[in-house]
């Protein structure tokens, strides 16, 4: 990007960031974070559809699929911290409907804007060559894709944290209000499309910490620069308020969440990777290329005489943004939960674009035959775990399909759970066509994601005036006999996929 006005408040830290170094280009042509962008969404939406939705995206349609004072009013119970995903999302489903597609799409283009945002970082504080190899990384990352093909809000605080770290480094540069006005409100942005996202911040002060501490001259500006960051921290934290009293009001949805145990590390590392132990490593090594000599520009193996003084002069921006974006947060939520458990591999997801920033500039300090053979590698890695998760899976989709081929005028359903989960929002064709005897009240009306049900003895009254009841089960405890009234016996029961099951329920003169 073109060089902006300097403030000479603060020179050494600006120098650090924005003054040419060899080979260094700061073009502000847009060619090559836009080829990027598109390559990225080009990826995302391969196979976006493949998958069924899970639990959590069928609360994603549930909460959607209300009118706004609806949603308001859930928000009131349940989910205020994806709050804004959802006020986001409503106006996409009202114009595409509730299909995997349609609910999909936005994760998606989330995913390629924060490829092109890793590109703009990684050109802006080390080369153009880095920031091409940088967004290619994060959009081969298995993780990415497995968010982008997600409706729930973890694509969306990965690009709003890329935006912010982006702002940080333009703050740092040009320490005028509106950069910092600007970095207060994509904080903000991070932090009300997903709470936890707010970990950032302490990785952004252990940046501009290192930053200051490696230039030594020019103390005030360091300080002013400091005090500027910290108000717009604090202004940020105060527009975070409610959200935040919110979250910690509603902080029952986690209760599931176990205790993290040492599988838990290995899990950061998969996710950070391809998931198998070689993309591990090979991702790990080229992070630690770029993170130790990637800022300084060298090719590996290096010249010694003329790549020591490069070295020399480095200033390791990109290391001092990357890697505490990369730890802190993950090991944050991990100490946390020995006291309340609250990690879950998914909430740490904007952590990827540091992975990307940091392999990317490795792989751009190699020599061409070495970049190479380390490109074909990381693709090859990556595309088993890429296929994997295009594979057409079962779950809710099947049963939705099984029940519109072979439900009949007047069947009912029931569902053998203390409330009724949203599968009839999610596929319509299978389950709205039937009957719900077991509903009290709908989840709109009630301001949850799930519906109500009827006490026992209204749903075994309602059974009565019925033949034919089907029941999807997809718990493996759950036992929908008993939730049926004395006559009724199992006609038929389907495995569809490992412990997804239907029954079809009969009256004894009715079995066929």
């Amino acid at each position: 990007m073109a060089g902006t006005q300097q403030d000479n408040a603060c020179p050494a830290t600006e120098q650090a960031l924005a003054s040419p170094r060899p080979g260094r280009t700061l073009i502000a042509g847009p060619v090559i974070p836009l080829a990027v962008m598109a390559i990225t969404l080009a990826v995302m939406l391969w196979g976006v559809s493949a998958r069924p939705y899970w639990g959590d995206e069928a609360d994603t349609v549930s909460a959607v699929s209300r009118s706004v004072p609806q949603l308001i009013r859930l928000l009131g119970h349940v989910d205020a911290v994806h709050g804004l995903y959802y006020l986001l999302l409503w106006p996409v489903v009202r114009v595409a409907g509730t299909s995997e597609f349609a609910t999909r799409l936005p994760s998606a283009v989330a995913m390629a804007a924060a490829a092109a945002g890793v590109t703009v970082i990684a050109r802006r504080l080390v080369s153009r060559r880095a920031g091409l190899c940088a967004g290619l990384i994060f959009a081969v990352l298995p993780t990415v894709s497995l968010q982008g093909h997600d409706a729930r809000p973890y694509a969306m605080v990965t690009a709003a944290a890329v935006l912010a770290s982006y702002l940080l480094v333009r703050a740092a540069q040009d320490p005028r209000p509106r950069w910092f006005a600007a970095y207060g409100l994509s904080v903000a942005l991070v932090g009300y499309t997903q709470l936890f996202g707010l970990l950032l911040v302490p990785a952004h002060a252990v940046t501009l910490i290192g930053l200051s501490r490696r230039h030594r001259a020019a103390r005030n500006g360091r300080r002013a620069l400091t005090c500027r960051w910290l108000v717009t921290i604090a202004a940020a934290g105060v527009a975070m308020a409610p959200v935040a009293i919110l979250g910690w009001a509603q902080r029952g949805a986690i209760s599931w969440i176990p205790r993290p145990g040492w599988h838990d590390l290995d899990d950061v590392a998969n996710l950070m990777a391809a998931g198998s132990v070689a993309s591990v490593v090979m991702i790990g090594l080229l992070s630690v290329l770029g993170g130790t000599r990637g800022d300084s520009l060298m090719t590996w193996p290096p010249a010694p005489a003329r790549d020591a003084a490069r070295a020399a002069a480095a200033d390791r921006s990109l290391t001092w943004l990357a890697v505490p974006w990369l730890i802190l947060p993950p090991l944050l939520l991990l100490a946390v939960s020995e006291i309340k458990p609250v990690y879950n591999g998914r909430y740490v997801t904007y952590c990827l674009p540091a992975v990307a920033l940091l392999a990317g500039t490795g792989l751009a300090a190699l020599r061409w035959p070495m970049r190479a053979a380390a490109v074909a590698l990381v693709l090859t890695l990556a595309v088993p775990a890429q296929l994997g998760l295009r594979v057409p899976g079962n779950g809710m989709r099947a049963a939705a399909q099984f029940l519109s081929a072979h439900e009949r005028p007047g069947d009912a359903i029931i569902y053998p759970e203390p409330s009724i989960p949203p599968w009839d929002l999610a596929y319509p064709q299978g389950f709205a066509h039937l009957r719900d005897i077991s509903l009290k009240q709908t989840a709109a009306a009630s301001g949850r994601l799930y519906a109500s049900t009827v006490p026992r003895p209204v749903l075994e009254r309602r059974e009565r005036g019925v033949r034919r009841i089907w029941a999807v089960q997809m718990q493996p405890d759950d036992n929908p006999a008993t939730y049926l009234a004395p006559g009724f016996h199992l006609t038929h029961l389907w495995k569809l996929d490992g412990y997804l099951k239907v029954w079809l329920y009969t009256v004894a003169h009715d079995q066929k």
